[in-house]
């Protein structure tokens, strides 16, 4: 059995509400966050991985991941907006079932922040970035808007995005019926992106651009299908869905471990072979080194160096050197010795393709770079 033992390559923290190292990584990983519990595309964030502290979510089995932002949240927050006269105490602790947060109205999660002398209790999200009671000159609305807390029984839906609203939002108190997501009041109906800095991108309905056969409708960054509402660029037929306009990938990446030069987001379309994995990508966004040829999916950033799969006996290895003709331990097809793959040092004609080594059902997602244990 491999012991953890950290080096100086892994940035680690021991945070006091929870009892393993959290170890981070570059990865791009879609995943649910433990404490602020959003769910989406992580660029950065902190693992831990006992395999005691995997959690379920949608019936599928994930590690214990933190947003890097989440994991350097404060222990202790003072005068908070909403409770300026204690200071507000990170906890574990399980709340009651029917336990709320006092400024949201929403369930209340694990972990909090509380007072401990008024019982004052806030959600991780809460504490950390509390909403402000009113936005007196929105971007996306010409009125005043004021918080509202979770509470409405009949259904209301933003005008932005046009989704339901089932949490805390945002409303006009002179207008009827207009309603915003917390992480949409902040979109204006023309946006600056970092991904597409020549134009302003347009929030606009997908109707708009249905029968238009050569319009961009995917987006560009992640290749979701269209919602109702999308962001677009008419001029360079430049496509984003909302996900990606509120939370923009990298545009550079410094992560020696995966390359010693600089990496960078290209946000055109481009195809392109992994260096890493192999294989062929079209419409994912690329990085790219601009020093040499080295072209990588966003996805394989961050990838592990030395891991444990349950189809061989002994620990596999990340390479660009490997010799031609072999086939993958897992799926049995060619390996090229022109990309990256994993091979055994023990056992000299073992290889394994990338993608197949770290599939979640071979890997048990540890990182075995730097510790000690047998081949």
């Amino acid at each position: 059995m491999d012991t953890f033992v950290p080096i100086h390559v892994y940035s680690v923290v021991w945070l006091p509400v929870h009892e393993h190292p959290l170890f981070h990584t570059a990865k791009f990983n879609v995943s649910v966050c433990a404490w602020c519990h959003l769910e989406g595309i992580m660029y950065s964030s902190y693992v831990c991985d006992e395999v005691s502290c995997r959690l379920f979510h949608k019936m599928v089995s994930r590690r214990f991941r933190l947003h890097k932002e989440c994991a350097e949240a404060p222990l202790e927050i003072n005068h908070h907006p909403c409770h300026p006269e204690h200071p507000l105490l990170l906890t574990n602790d399980s709340p009651t079932e029917d336990g709320t947060c006092d400024f949201c109205g929403q369930k209340l999660l694990s972990p909090y922040y509380t007072c401990p002398t008024c019982e004052f209790k806030v959600d991780f999200i809460c504490g950390i970035k509390p909403s402000p009671s009113a936005i007196e000159h929105p971007v996306c609305h010409d009125h005043q808007l004021v918080f509202l807390k979770k509470g409405r029984e009949e259904e209301v839906h933003c005008e932005v995005c046009k989704k339901s609203i089932s949490g805390p939002s945002y409303s006009c108190p002179e207008c009827n019926n207009v309603y915003f997501h917390l992480d949409c009041v902040h979109l204006s109906k023309e946006v600056n992106h970092p991904c597409h800095s020549n134009h302003p991108l347009k929030i606009i309905a997908y109707e708009s651009l249905r029968n238009d056969d050569h319009a961009e409708k995917d987006c560009r960054l992640c290749s979701t299908p269209p919602e109702e509402m999308l962001c677009h660029c008419s001029t360079c037929n430049f496509t984003l869905c909302l996900s990606c306009t509120k939370l923009p990938p990298p545009l550079v990446v410094d992560h020696s471990r995966t390359h010693t030069h600089t990496l960078r987001l290209v946000s055109s379309k481009l195809a392109f072979t992994c260096k890493v994995c192999g294989i062929d990508g079209y419409r994912r966004r690329p990085y790219i080194c601009l020093e040499c040829d080295f072209v990588i999916h966003g996805g394989c950033i961050g990838f592990p160096h030395v891991i444990n799969i349950n189809r061989h006996d002994h620990r596999i290895s990340f390479t660009y050197h490997h010799s031609r003709g072999r086939r993958c331990g897992v799926c049995r097809r060619n390996v090229s010795q022109y990309y990256g793959a994993y091979s055994c040092s023990v056992c000299p004609n073992y290889t394994v393709h990338t993608r197949c080594a770290i599939n979640n059902t071979i890997w048990n997602f540890a990182e075995l770079e730097g510790t000690h244990g047998g081949t």
